[in-house]
Order: C-alpha cells, then sequence, then structure tokens
C-alpha cells in the first residue's frame, strides 16, 4: 500500500511539473513574413490588426508565411503549432499556386499567390495558436509588368 501511495504522490507531483510549464506561457502570436518581395514593417504592432504593406507586380509569385510563435515567461519566442490558420485573399487579384513549402512544418500556415491584376488589394491572415486569434492585414499594391 505504501509503494502504491508513493507512485501516486511521485504522479501528482510529475503532472503539475508538466502542466507548469503550459501555464505558464506569457503569450502567443504569430510572425509574418513573404518571400518574391520585400514586405514592409507592421504599421503599428500593437493595433488590433496591424498591417504591413508589400509591393510587386502583375505576373509575380509572393509566397506569404505565418508562424506560430509561443512566448514563454522570460525567454525568448518558439515556433509553435496552432490550432487554425488561414489566409484569406482575393480570387480577381491573385491566383493560388502551389507552394514549395515542406508539409513537415505545422508551426507555419503558407500561401503562394500569383498577382493577375494591378491595383491594390489587402491579403488577410487570421490564425489561433493557444487560445490567442490573432489577425494581421498586408496591403498589397500590384504594378502592371515591366516590359
Amino acid at each position: 500500500m505504501l509503494h502504491c501511495m508513493r507512485f501516486w504522490g511521485a504522479f501528482a507531483v510529475a503532472t503539475v511539473l508538466a502542466t507548469a510549464g503550459v501555464v505558464h506561457a506569457s503569450g502567443a502570436g504569430f510572425a509574418i513574413t513573404a518571400v518574391g518581395a520585400t514586405l514592409g514593417k507592421a504599421d503599428d504592432e500593437g493595433a488590433e490588426i496591424p498591417k504591413y504593406t508589400l509591393k510587386t507586380q502583375v505576373g509575380q509569385t509572393v509566397t506569404f508565411i505565418a508562424q506560430g510563435q509561443v512566448i514563454p515567461r522570460g525567454a525568448a519566442a518558439q515556433p509553435g503549432e496552432p490550432e487554425a490558420a488561414a489566409w484569406l485573399f482575393d480570387d480577381e487579384a491573385f491566383q493560388l499556386t502551389p507552394s514549395e513549402k515542406s508539409k513537415e512544418d505545422k508551426t507555419k500556415a503558407v500561401v503562394a499567390l500569383k498577382a493577375l491584376k494591378a491595383g491594390k488589394t489587402r491579403v488577410r491572415f487570421v490564425g489561433n495558436i493557444l487560445g490567442y486569434e490573432k489577425k494581421f492585414d498586408v496591403m498589397v499594391e500590384v504594378a502592371e509588368a515591366k516590359k
């Protein structure tokens, strides 16, 4: 009986220690990047929906990447797998193209878009990680292709 009580006591301590790391995370979010064009800095990272800028040309493909980030207390951000992630875009302005992303990296939401027409449009990312719902807008200016 004494061995059984020691086991359950050790099990309880191990459970508390294992869950403490999850409970003490101080935040979570996403790092937004782009490949194929230069992504500007966010206008106001503290805003409810931060806005980035990007310039591209008709016919150019841009790959947008949102990587989940878990921010433990007192430590640097670490990659984390989001519960949900989606890129939203105008299908008259962009064509979805196959991305070259490795399917094994579940911490990233990747979309490759080919610009179809000149003008201004928005690409929005919506994601959820550790219960934090985050939104980001990328304001895209598409110029005519150089001849």
